[in-house]
């Protein structure tokens, strides 16, 4: 007994020393010096003053907005389209519940913050997820690889457990509530446990069978209709005629504002009578809908007023013709509010976009899609160019059917638009999306303006006069043809040819030639998709800079001098020994012209073709730079001409 005692007196001393040891070196670590003046007595404080005090409620209510960003989507859209990219949303929302455990001030602005928009989602977006999903895994001691559960669902229950069990009125907070696909369509007991108790809701994510009037989702409809009588947003698909009738009879949800139908087998009457008893509804969807005609549009004193809508998107209706856009658009309010109209497969002839544009003097967006099988009409009265001083962002995209005859092609369409965009009949357009690759070299492809020493310089006895011009061979002469695979795109010929004309194309695009030829008046992003391609390309048309020219893809186009030196030699600056151009022109893949180099030391200054430039040392900036002047070294490709 004495010698075990002895080794535990041992023991306790040596424990001892460790911890006077430990102490020591932490006094000396932390004691206050002047290279530490955070540890100094003099501006240490037992209690820190907490600013956050001072706060007014919106500034903190503000402050938690940036903590967690998605608790202020109040948008009506599904959880799968409202995601938030370079983000992880439940690391956020676990950040802004940490901020309601701070205090009780806190947690009184911070609560409404985190359950007014609630979003669930399946994973972590960070690298979180792997340590949580190893965690998830190793369920005990011996089982380590264990079926990893689901957590989306486990989070609509958990959610569904708060509302409930909670005494304070946490379900009368939540305004919309956003859960990931296969959680909704596995979890609708629990959805329907969470509407009872949200009477405040006003959007959420239901399954399919909801909107299509599948017996499946008989109850949690039943506690949709009875409880959240403020719903904002409601889609009705196909085998749901008979809850749009619930809503034609004017007792249900009259707060909607956002209404999608799609496929539904119903007559005019009854649509008619539902979005009449809907007096703030402004956005409505309509897809799939052959009896979906113009007796909805038009005024009747035996139904009630049509809604006015704000975005009005039509999907293969082809029953809609002309006249129930004038009908809508023939009320002043509807027409001042309306700003985003979207045509796709109906009846209306993209002829009769002008009547659009012009009875629509708010709409900011606009888009027609049809397949066409005639030509454009061609009356003894011309059709007036499209004119909208408000539109924005505008797809027109023409394709022609496939059974559709030679003469019925797209190419008189797009000479339509042409006129119009050259007429600056939208002054106020940013953005367009065609369904025609070469549509933004039709903007371009005029002649520019003679030069001064152009009526000066002697005929070029090198020019051969019987062949076609392109744009620039038309003042200047003529350059050699290009190699076969130059990536540069060859822009159709607009020089007069003093030979016999060639045949009339009828696919070929006429040459638009407007009334009062004013050019385009701001800057054009142009988007082109033909039909075997599956992303949009993007053009960059610029305005004209000079009065009398033509707007151009990049800046001012470059214009080649071959010929010059032989006809007068006035333009000997842009030519090296023995008749060898210095500058060419290249094509920059995107409908362009790369900068021509100049002689100046150091580069000159040039604007770049679609976006950014180059500067002289070879790095590419955003908003202007300068391009790298070329080589003049012994090597052949600086002396000769790309084209020899």
């Amino acid at each position: 007994m004495g010698f075990l005692k002895s080794l535990g007196v041992k023991r306790k001393d040596k424990s001892a020393a460790a911890a006077a040891s430990a102490a020591a070196a932490n006094a000396e670590r932390y004691a206050p010096s002047p290279s530490n003046p955070r540890y100094t007595l003099s501006g240490y404080a037992g209690r820190q003053v907490d600013w956050t005090v001072k706060l007014p409620v919106p500034v903190l209510t503000r402050i938690f907005s940036f903590v967690c960003p998605h608790a202020q989507d109040m948008s009506y859209e599904s959880c799968e389209r409202s995601a938030e990219e370079d983000a992880c949303m439940l690391c956020d929302l676990r950040d802004l519940s940490y901020c309601v455990r701070v205090c009780r001030r806190w947690r009184k602005t911070a609560v409404p913050v985190l359950y007014q928009s609630i979003r669930i989602d399946a994973v972590h977006y960070c690298e979180r997820e792997e340590i949580l999903a190893e965690r998830r895994k190793r369920r005990s001691f011996l089982n380590r690889n264990a079926e990893s559960e689901d957590t989306a669902r486990m989070r609509v229950r958990l959610l569904c457990r708060t509302l409930r069990d909670d005494t304070l009125g946490l379900g009368s907070l939540v305004l919309l509530v956003k859960t990931p696909y296969m959680a909704r369509e596995t979890c609708k007991g629990d959805l329907a446990r969470i509407v009872a108790v949200a009477p405040n809701l006003r959007y959420a994510d239901f399954p399919d069978g909801f909107f299509t009037g599948d017996q499946t989702c008989a109850t949690l409809r039943q506690e949709v209709e009875q409880r959240c009588l403020d719903l904002r947003k409601m889609s009705y698909s196909h085998g749901a005629e008979k809850a749009l009738e619930d809503v034609a009879g004017g007792y249900l949800w009259h707060n909607l504002e956002v209404l999608e139908l799609s496929g539904l087998a119903t007559d005019p009457t009854t649509v008619r009578f539902a979005l009449g008893a809907l007096r703030k509804l402004h956005t409505l969807h309509v897809k799939d809908m052959p009896f979906f005609s113009d007796e909805i549009f038009k005024p009747n004193h035996q139904f009630p007023p049509f809604p006015h809508l704000s975005t009005l998107h039509l999907e293969n209706t082809p029953a809609v013709t002309i006249c129930a856009m004038q009908a809508l658009l023939a009320d002043p309010a509807t027409a001042h509010v309306l700003t985003n109209l979207s045509l796709s497969t109906t009846a209306i002839h993209p002829s009769d976009i002008h009547l659009i544009l012009s009875g629509a003097p708010s709409l900011h967006h606009f888009a027609i899609t049809e397949l066409v099988s005639t030509p454009f009409p061609h009356t003894h009265v011309p059709v007036p160019p499209l004119q909208s001083r408000s539109l924005r962002t505008m797809h027109y995209e023409i394709t022609a059917t496939p059974g559709a005859s030679y003469t019925a092609g797209t190419a008189a369409y797009y000479s339509y638009l042409t006129t119009s965009l050259l007429a600056a009949g939208m002054p106020s357009l940013h953005k367009l999306y065609v369904r025609d690759s070469a549509f933004p070299e039709s903007l371009i492809e005029f002649a520019p303006p003679r030069p001064q020493f152009a009526a000066e310089s002697p005929p070029n006895p090198f020019l051969n006069n019987n062949r076609p011009l392109s744009t620039a061979s038309s003042v200047y002469g003529s350059p050699p043809t290009a190699p076969v695979g130059s990536f540069n795109r060859t822009l159709s010929p607009m020089g007069a040819s003093s030979g016999s004309p060639p045949p009339p194309n009828p696919q070929a695009r006429p040459r638009p030639q407007p009334r009062n030829p004013v050019g385009l008046s701001r800057e054009l992003e142009v988007y082109t998709k033909s039909l075997d391609e599956l992303e949009w390309n993007f053009a960059r048309v610029e305005p004209a800079r000079q009065p009398g020219r033509r707007g151009s893809m990049t800046a001012l186009r470059p214009v080649s001098a071959y010929g010059l030196e032989a006809a007068g030699g006035r333009m000997s600056g842009s030519w090296g020994a023995g008749g060898v151009r210095r500058s060419v022109v290249v094509g920059n893949g995107f409908g362009g012209f790369l900068a021509v180099p100049v002689d100046e030391p150091g580069g000159a200054m040039r604007r770049g073709s679609v976006g950014g430039s180059v500067t002289s040392g070879g790095s590419v900036s955003d908003a202007g730079g300068e391009w790298p002047v070329m080589g003049r070294g012994n090597k052949r490709e600086s002396h000769f001409d790309i084209w020899r």
